[in-house]
């Protein structure tokens, strides 16, 4: 009688250690960093951000590989540690936050103006190192700026892979 209590056991193992090899990556997306710190683009920062993130909702692997924080997760963890956006170690601070939050890949991008385009960058970062995937980034997009947003697409489908 004491077989198959033990093989129930050794069941629940490997289930579990096949649920947690294929387990969903959660995904925080943050702000993108306005490289000029020109505040009248600030906005972009948002703009951008909840681009990627309605575009990653809508990937087909969203839900399967990866599920997203919300943003409003990501707010109310700011405030609980009680984050001011104006002090300069507000950026690191964030990452803190979202650390909180249990996110095991991080997006962000940066944006620059460079004349009369924008260039865009965006990155996939593990949170168990801290740093960017080498692979599956997003970098020197331009655009102009009225069209900037057209970046998203592209982002995306270079980023997601690194969602995994």
């Amino acid at each position: 009688m004491t077989i198959r209590p033990l093989l129930l056991v050794s069941a629940t193992i490997l289930l579990l250690a096949g649920v947690s090899a294929h387990a969903q990556q959660r995904v925080a997306v943050l702000p993108f960093r306005n490289m000029d710190r020109d505040i009248q683009y600030n906005a972009w920062s948002v703009q951008l951000a909840d681009s990627v993130l309605t575009a990653l909702r809508q990937h087909e692997n969203f839900n399967r590989d990866f599920v997203l924080i919300e943003p409003d997760s990501i707010e109310m963890a700011i405030a609980a540690l009680n984050l001011d956006p104006t002090n300069p170690q507000y950026e690191s601070d964030m990452w803190k936050a979202v650390r909180t939050l249990g996110a095991t890949k991080v997006v962000q991008g940066n944006f620059q103006l460079r004349g009369d385009r924008v260039l865009i960058n965006c990155y996939v970062y593990d949170m168990s190192s801290m740093l960017p995937d080498a692979t599956n980034q997003a970098k020197d997009l331009y655009k102009s700026a009225t069209t900037f947003l057209e970046t998203v697409r592209p982002i995306v489908k270079r980023i997601v892979a690194g969602l995994k």
